[in-house]
């Protein structure tokens, strides 16, 4: 019996196409390449992409496949260029002669934080390597044995990425590490590899961590619509990358407070973060976790005689998590007198304390509360203010001090502006 050509014969043979044919039209790669991903909800036009830059570097080597799939051993990377995705839970090296891809990192990912895309720096034609997080159709799953899919659930769920396995079956490895991979063994014109690689998102302790966490998975993938040489470059990149992306954040054991993956659906409900305040003054906090947003509430129970009296609820976008940046709400108590003001707003989960800014007066701090809540998000509420007061910044801060999100310039803040209750 004639033995089953390994991968890379595959794609030697399907990249060696007689010189001069066409190529794919390249209108339209850019939406085929990203056809795989998981998008969720509303997201807020315009955001910036938040992927964190350090120096590393690697040297490209080909990788060998050993026996039953797994990736031959590759040398230490040298000090150089990382791309960090902290809300993905991974980082990666930049091969040498390779840059991020901004215009894709803006497109894809900048709303998420959750990938990081590659180009070479010698130009070349819809030649490209994406490394994002997906949830995997659980029947797919690295390490999975082939047979009833074990959530049907989280297949059914239409943001579930599955692989294209029709009339070809998937490859499956080991990283020398022992974490299990799958690939698509059947590509399109135009892709080189695509990896799948298992990458479980790990809750905080004490959140309510949703069913399709443990089916996350590190998505690698490459393309070009140049010629075969060039395809062999792609494909080096890729399992490389394959082997060698490292766990961050919430990949490892404990997850990572304020480190959240928007490509993983969230665990669904309502949860009281916190009350304070006294007699006509009083407030709850409260946020409804969805599937595509989040909502805040502030209700004073002495205003709410009726439905729809007494409450402050405004839109979370989930983005909030992946930019820094935290809600600042401000609610004028006209039925106290003398009448004050409140801020108040949702943080990220590893916020601790928020501070905020007067005009002509010390900064005012407080402690963020609804940790021990499965919500994702915390929140804080200000002590009154006194009718009048000018807030120029709030800053939101970890338990070690640092700034982790910080209000936008907004001129209301420095305005006496603020909701009023009917």
């Amino acid at each position: 019996m004639t033995p089953e050509p390994q991968l890379e014969d595959r794609l030697r043979a399907a990249l060696g196409r007689p010189q001069g044919a066409a190529w794919p039209d390249e209108r339209g790669a850019f939406d085929r390449f990203l056809g795989h991903r998981n998008r969720r909800g509303r997201i807020l036009a315009g955001q910036a992409a938040v992927v964190m830059i350090v120096a590393l570097a690697l040297a490209v080597v080909t990788p060998r496949l050993l026996p039953g799939g797994s990736l031959a051993p590759v040398t230490p990377l040298a000090p150089g260029r990382v791309l960090r995705a902290p809300n993905g839970g991974f980082e990666v090296a930049i091969p040498a002669g390779w840059a991020r891809n901004n215009r894709m990192l803006v497109g894809a990912f900048g709303d998420t934080g959750s990938g990081v895309a590659l180009r070479p720096e010698r130009r070349a034609a819809d030649t490209m390597v994406v490394v994002s997080t997906a949830v995997l159709s659980p029947a797919q799953y690295p390490g999975v044995v082939p047979g009833p899919d074990p959530a049907p659930a989280v297949t059914a769920d239409p943001l579930t990425v599955r692989l294209d396995d029709a009339g070809s079956p998937l490859g499956r490895g080991r990283r020398s590490d022992g974490r299990p991979y799958v690939w698509q063994t059947r590509l399109a014109p135009g892709e080189v590899a695509k990896y799948a690689v298992a990458w479980p998102y790990r809750c905080d302790p004490g959140q309510a961590c949703p069913p399709a966490a443990r089916w996350r998975v590190l998505l690698v993938s490459g393309r070009t619509a140049e010629g075969p040489a060039t395809g062999e470059r792609v494909l080096r990149v890729v399992r490389r990358i394959v082997e060698e992306a490292r766990p961050v954040t919430n990949a490892l054991p404990g997850g990572a407070p304020g480190a959240v993956d928007l490509n993983v659906p969230p665990a669904t409900g309502r949860w009281l973060l916190g009350s304070g305040g006294t007699g006509q003054g009083a407030w709850r906090a409260s946020v409804r976790q969805g599937r595509s947003e989040d909502v805040f509430e502030l209700a004073f129970p002495s205003r709410q005689t009726r439905p729809g009296m007494g409450v402050h609820a405004e839109d979370i976008e989930p983005g909030f998590l992946a930019n820094g940046e935290l809600g600042v709400f401000r609610d004028c108590l006209s039925w106290l007198s003398p009448q004050v003001g409140l801020m108040s707003g949702p943080v990220p989960e590893n916020v601790t304390t928020v501070r905020i800014e007067l005009a002509g007066r010390p900064p005012i701090t407080v402690r963020a509360f609804g940790h021990d809540r499965p919500a994702r998000w915390a929140a804080y509420v200000s002590p009154p203010l006194p009718r009048g007061t000018r807030v120029t910044r709030v800053l939101a801060l970890d338990g070690a001090g640092r700034t982790v999100a910080e209000s936008e310039h907004d001129p209301t803040l420095s305005h006496p502006v603020c909701h009023v209750f009917r």
